[in-house]
């Protein structure tokens, strides 16, 4: 990346104690970094994902600390119950903070843990509000969730940052498929979901959706869950009449980047729930579909990110199952596009989503707030 910060490199200290510690947006931020010219990175991630983990990504943080004396830390997605340990290891070093989705409205307007959550909710506000007004910069993902910040928080415009997600960018697939190997009428097509069941992602749009398809030879490969979610799943499924799926609880990471999505038809990006916050996100795996070309069926969110549809994905409103049908039976009988638009999808990516923009935003933002820089 041709990001020049000063002759002098920052030292940026990547601090996490996440029980995910592989999550795709640590994955991307830590590369950004590194590919950013005038910036030097060390890294305190927790490797254990029990309880534990805190004390050591506390260990590891003073050990940086100590030795090289960062100029500015950033700690990653979930680090809010890190937080106040980590102000008080790094004194009045800057903190920024990942603050990809708000815990309290997960919990308020998600529904996340249920009737407790909610119950919960509200004293979680007063915590969060003082971890975003001490952090000296923030982060999220897309301008809605800054709109959020800025209304729901009262937190100032210049304090928080809409950075990409980011994805696994390696190469997966043909660049296009020769019109010979383009699949026939009446020959199966597989749609892939992958991803935790939240409300957000509107799992029950997609199975109302698989209901109407009934007539097509379309299978849906659903990938995540936990077993109560699982045997929903299977329940809602029985109740419908879809016969056409399969799931698995999941698989690793690079099976799904080398193999899961390669093979599939046509991905499920969503976020189709229509809740609050699915209405703020992109999601990681829209990201990481249209990252590796593949034809990505998208909810529309208010904000332009340069989504057309047949062009680049296939895009429809959330919380619709009509819509979402109607445009899987267009992927269907239109199979000789679907190429062309994961190409278009690929464009996209790299410029609007890619690591390429997460660097150049992400290496300016701790340009300006490194002190002495």
């Amino acid at each position: 990346m041709e990001i020049s910060l000063s002759c002098k490199k920052l030292k940026v200290c990547y601090v996490l104690s996440y029980r995910a510690p592989d999550y795709i947006r640590t994955r991307s931020i830590l590369r950004a970094l590194r590919e950013t010219d005038g910036i030097e990175v060390f890294e305190a991630i927790n490797q254990s994902t029990n309880p534990s983990r805190y004390y050591e990504t506390f260990r590891k943080t003073r050990e940086i600390k100590e030795k090289f004396d960062p100029d500015v830390y950033l700690l990653g997605f979930r680090g809010h119950e890190f937080y106040w340990p980590l102000r008080h290891l790094v004194g009045k070093k800057p903190i920024i903070l990942d603050a990809l989705m708000s815990p309290y409205a997960s919990l308020s307007n998600e529904r996340k843990h249920g009737t407790l959550g909610a119950i919960g909710a509200r004293g979680w506000r007063l915590i969060e509000q003082g971890i975003l007004n001490d952090a000296n910069f923030l982060l999220t993902d897309t301008s809605a969730h800054v709109q959020f910040y800025e209304q729901e928080f009262a937190l100032p415009r210049h304090k928080l940052l809409s950075l990409p997600v980011g994805a696994d960018e390696r190469k997966s697939g043909p660049k296009s498929v020769p019109h010979e190997a383009v699949k026939h009428p009446n020959q199966q097509m597989t749609v892939l979901f992958y991803g935790s069941f939240l409300p957000l992602h509107g799992i029950d749009v997609i199975l109302e959706a698989a209901f109407r398809l009934r007539d097509l030879p379309i299978r849906f490969d659903f990938i995540g869950g936990d077993s109560s979610q699982t045997r929903n799943l299977v329940a809602a499924c029985a109740k419908l009449g879809v016969t056409r799926f399969t799931h698995r609880e999941w698989v690793a990471f690079d099976e799904l980047i080398n193999t899961v999505i390669p093979n599939a038809d046509i991905c499920l990006g969503g976020p189709f729930g229509n809740t609050d916050q699915a209405r703020r996100v992109i999601t990681g795996k829209t990201s990481q579909c249209l990252a590796l070309g593949k034809p990505t069926i998208i909810g529309a969110i208010d904000e332009d990110v340069g989504f057309v549809d047949k062009q680049n994905c296939l895009i429809i409103p959330q919380g619709n199952s009509e819509a979402l049908a109607e445009a899987l039976r267009w992927a269907y009988n239109h199979q000789e596009d679907l190429a062309m638009i994961g190409e278009q999808g690929r464009v996209t990516y790299a410029e609007r989503l890619s690591i390429k923009v997460i660097g150049k935003l992400l290496g300016k933002a701790i340009s300006d707030l490194a002190p002495n820089k």
